[in-house]
């Protein structure tokens, strides 16, 4: 990942972004936490193109994704502005 798509996680903490993984999936998720150090980032999924890969739970769970399992980082605007 890149050091620009890094500061861009950073700056998106508590926001919503699309991430695209290197085995082509497609999450957007809420960034929670950006650990630049352990190179991995928490967040809260609100949707994924690959929803069989994740255990169904009553109430959504955080998850924990490594830099290197991610391609590409966008940021999600908000449309009903």
């Amino acid at each position: 990942m890149t050091p620009e798509a890094i500061v861009l996680l950073q700056q998106s903490i508590g926001k919503v972004v699309r991430l695209t993984c290197k085995d082509g999936e497609v999450i957007v998720a809420k960034i929670t936490l950006v650990d630049p150090l352990d190179e991995e980032i928490v967040f809260d999924m609100l949707s994924t193109t690959n929803e069989s890969k994740y255990e169904k739970f009553d109430r959504e769970p955080a998850y924990l994704l490594p830099f290197s399992d991610i391609s590409t980082v966008n940021a999600v605007t908000d449309s009903t502005s």
